[in-house]
């Protein structure tokens, strides 16, 4: 008599759970951008040039996130740091808006030279967001939201992400790691992604500060910072088995320049628009990040152009084992999981599908979750992870590294190890991570 297998059951959870009746409705769609700069810190355009850049691109929600410098309302100035005084020089223009033009931008009725807004409504301001750790040498940069002053004006110090995040938890706000290859020099070294003590560094953080919400894993054209979903999951594989958290992928253009906007973003899903319910999209994981570029997923020259892939549904049956997402202006749905596609469903022409997944018929490739992308005519559009346990979530959990302690050379030549002055110490010569 033959012996029948045990059938594996997953505990799945969604992380857009608490949203899935608004993903069919296109009015709870939010495209964002959360990290952005202006000739207040180190762009080439100057506020007003990048608000109306993004209002043209039919952003809804907008954060500056200036280097050292805190967000504010649009019509009042931000602080003058002396370190940006070579902008006045350089481009001659540092401008913010007038209440009037703060008001028609909040109302959707202002009116700019391009006038390409397509959206009645307007384009909401967030302040209280900063990219800390200016004028580092190395981009070891973390972004703050709805935190205050305590970062602002603050030189950072070099290969350290701790103090910021730090100083961001005691101040109540949230942060996420910004383009954490690029800091890991990824053109340089293309497996930065996979080493261990890498993941480690990472890993370490986001144990110990769970206001660090996870990483950006999309940031405008994806050139130096390519591997930045690899490396996101790695650290989904050693996060999650945990149990204390989960890491969530952030997409942002980082714009320095206006033309720069619509690269990479994020499609937040919320009941209405408040700095609330953006808070909590955050902390939940209930948004989606969208690129137009997208180098190991989409090719090297692929430019992403017109409608991005949106997700439209969101369906998950434990009692069947199966995920299924709908998405729109897509010809691709690719199931992810341990940095792997393992599955895939595909049409000819940019338009709609529905993918139904069974977990079951693809236990052996999944561990502890799986994600979705989505590929189209207008670029690539990440799903936040879905933890999936079969029962067997304790046994993959890894007994996190001592710290290692080391000698007085060691230490200062892992604070230089990834300066980008590169002629005083050699990166595999000084300090292997």
């Amino acid at each position: 008599m033959a012996i029948r297998a045990k059938q594996i059951k997953y505990k799945i959870i969604n992380p857009y759970q608490n949203v899935e009746k608004l993903l069919s409705d296109a009015d709870c769609h939010y495209k964002t951008n959360l990290h952005t700069h202006s000739t207040y810190s180190d762009a080439n355009d100057s506020m007003v040039e990048m608000i109306e850049g993004f209002y043209d691109y039919d952003f809804d929600i907008l954060a500056f996130a200036e280097h050292g410098i805190l967000g504010k309302e649009w019509d009042k100035e931000p602080t003058i740091i002396p370190l940006y005084l070579f902008q006045n020089l350089w481009h001659g223009k540092r401008e913010h808006l007038s209440p009037t033009q703060y008001d028609a931008i909040l109302k959707g009725t202002y009116k700019t030279k391009h006038g390409k807004r397509t959206k009645a409504r307007g384009l909401m301001c967030v302040p209280g967001a900063i990219e800390a750790n200016m004028l580092t040498l190395v981009k070891n940069h973390v972004n703050g939201y709805f935190t205050d002053d305590r970062c602002e004006g603050v030189f950072g110090k070099e290969n350290d992400f701790e103090d910021p995040i730090r100083k961001i938890e005691e101040s109540g706000g949230l942060s996420h790691i910004n383009h954490p290859t690029d800091w890991l020099n990824a053109r340089k070294y293309p497996d930065c992604a996979h080493k261990e003590g890498n993941i480690n560094i990472f890993a370490d953080l986001l144990r110990r500060y769970k206001s660090c919400l996870g990483i950006e894993v999309l940031n405008m054209c994806d050139i130096p910072n390519f591997c930045d979903r690899q490396l996101w999951d790695e650290l989904l594989q050693v996060i999650i088995p945990e149990g204390e958290r989960c890491v969530w992928g952030f997409g942002n253009s980082d714009a320095h320049e206006a033309w720069q906007a619509d690269t990479a973003f994020m499609d937040y899903i919320l009941p209405e628009y408040s700095l609330k319910n953006l808070r909590t999209a955050m902390e939940k994981g209930n948004f989606f990040a969208v690129a137009r570029y997208a180098k190991p997923e989409l090719g090297e020259d692929f430019e992403g152009k017109g409608p991005y892939p949106v997700v439209t549904e969101i369906k998950v049956n434990e009692k069947k084992n199966t995920i299924s997402v709908t998405g729109e202006n897509c010809r691709c749905i690719e199931l992810i999981a341990n940095g792997k596609v393992i599955s895939s469903d595909c049409i000819e022409e940019n338009g709609k599908i529905k993918s139904v997944i069974d977990l079951s018929q693809h236990s052996d490739d999944i561990t502890c979750y799986v994600r979705f992308q989505l590929k189209g005519d207008g670029g690539i559009t990440l799903s936040q992870p879905f933890i999936c346990d079969d029962g067997n979530m304790e046994s993959l959990r890894k007994e996190p590294p001592k710290p290692e302690k080391l000698s007085k050379k060691d230490e200062l030549l892992k604070k230089f190890y990834n300066t980008r002055i590169g002629v005083l110490v050699d990166r595999d010569k000084a300090y292997e991570v």
